[in-house]
């Protein structure tokens, strides 16, 4: 009976187009408003996550190094790790290099790393001989590499008045970080090539450290790195692979909650849109309000046939702003004219990642302001009596 009712008066209220098209445009206007918020969010939240996890693509979990430099982990310090939750590490002679390659040269950051070991921390495979070099998608794609193409690194040996060392090096992989700055300055190079070059025998000077895949939650994480730092000790310095990140980080989760705030001017521009259709709705329909009134319609039946149409718009708003989402999200991943330059914003490429807390935070303010605004029209229909209705529309 009620829903019956409530198909009755829907025809009644909406027997024109015109009343279609307009709640088709509230409905647009309030679907583009969330997800402005959504798409905002979401970028936000998709750089945080494609950061870290390049990050992790060069450097694990955490970075170990000693203060003393160079060091060789003894089976004391391997155990206490071991026992707090690392469960690999790979050690890494990292030095600073030039690179030198058909008439081109640049300032890199040569590491020198097991291939097994670099693998089962970070998760990157590639194919690394004792003469061979692993580069960056962006350096490759600068210097027009392949595999199988010579490049020279040159490294200072430490001692001064040496001349550096040149180590001619065949190109054999192509990695992609997902970060400009790892893709265009960090090269992969035999650790055992590199300990011998630099004469340094089996010490390393990082350790790169895997937690595996209970600690996938960044807090989680960082509060393990926090308590096997306090208990390595002082001579230890044991950081997050995002450390040289934080500042920006941080600054990118407090923008979040600013930038939300601030865009709920949208959404309440879409609400006045809203309150736009439901002033000329009731414009149009107030004489058949009132005559229904008179008919014996409860007042009840009718604030229960409002509530399921602001409910109706409010829910269609947002599976709307949910789909154009869904679209902007394909247009960052496919149109070349949304690719940012990476040099500048660290990502090539950025993506929208939500989770269900932005969409119950959007939604439900969302939800809030639509409240409000039924309950304003609510009131100003309770204010006007069914007698001076019945006048003021039939004089």
């Amino acid at each position: 009976m009620k829903g019956s009712l409530l198909i009755a008066l829907g025809r009644i209220f909406f027997d024109q187009a015109a009343t279609w098209r307009l709640l088709a445009f509230s409905i647009a206007g309030y679907a583009f408003s969330l997800a402005v918020i959504l798409s905002t969010l979401g970028l936000m939240d998709g750089f945080e996550s494609t950061l870290k996890q390049g990050l992790r693509l060069a450097a694990g979990d955490a970075i170990l190094t000693h203060r003393q430099g160079f060091f060789n982990p003894s089976g004391e310090t391997l155990d206490e790790m071991q026992t707090q939750g690392v469960r690999s590490l790979a050690g890494v002679v990292q030095s600073e290099a030039f690179a030198l390659g058909d008439g081109k040269s640049q300032g890199v950051l040569a590491r020198g790393v097991d291939a097994a070991e670099f693998k089962a921390v970070t998760g990157m495979a590639f194919d690394l001989p004792h003469e061979g070099i692993v580069v960056g998608q962006t350096l490759a794609q600068e210097w027009q590499l392949e595999t199988g193409d010579t490049v020279t690194l040159v490294l200072a040996r430490g001692i001064e008045g040496e001349l550096p060392q040149f180590l001619p090096l065949q190109v054999s992989s192509i990695v992609r970080h997902g970060i400009h700055e790892k893709d265009a300055r960090l090269v992969y190079v035999a650790r055992s090539r590199l300990q011998e070059a630099l004469g340094l025998g089996e010490k390393i000077n990082v350790a790169l450290l895997s937690f595996g895949p209970a600690y996938a939650d960044v807090h989680a994480l960082e509060e393990k790195i926090s308590e096997l730092s306090d208990a390595m000790g002082n001579p230890w310095i044991l950081k997050p692979a995002w450390q040289e990140f934080s500042g920006l980080l941080e600054a990118v989760e407090v923008e979040k909650t600013s930038i939300a705030i601030v865009l709920q001017l949208i959404v309440l521009v879409a609400v006045f849109n809203v309150a736009a259709f439901l002033v000329t709705l009731q414009a149009r329909k107030i004489r058949e309000f009132f005559l229904l009134r008179a008919f014996g319609l409860p007042r009840a039946r009718f604030f229960a046939f409002a509530s399921v149409l602001l409910l109706g718009l409010w829910a269609t708003s947002c599976v709307g702003a949910m789909i154009l989402v869904r679209v902007f999200n394909w247009l960052l991943a496919n149109a070349s004219w949304l690719q940012v330059p990476g040099d500048i914003y660290v990502l090539s490429q950025l993506q929208v990642l939500l989770s269900l807390k932005d969409y119950v935070w959007v939604f439900g303010l969302a939800l809030v302001w639509m409240a409000i605004l039924g309950g304003f029209a609510a009131r100003k229909i309770r204010s006007q009596s069914l007698l001076a209705g019945l006048r003021q529309e039939f004089q």
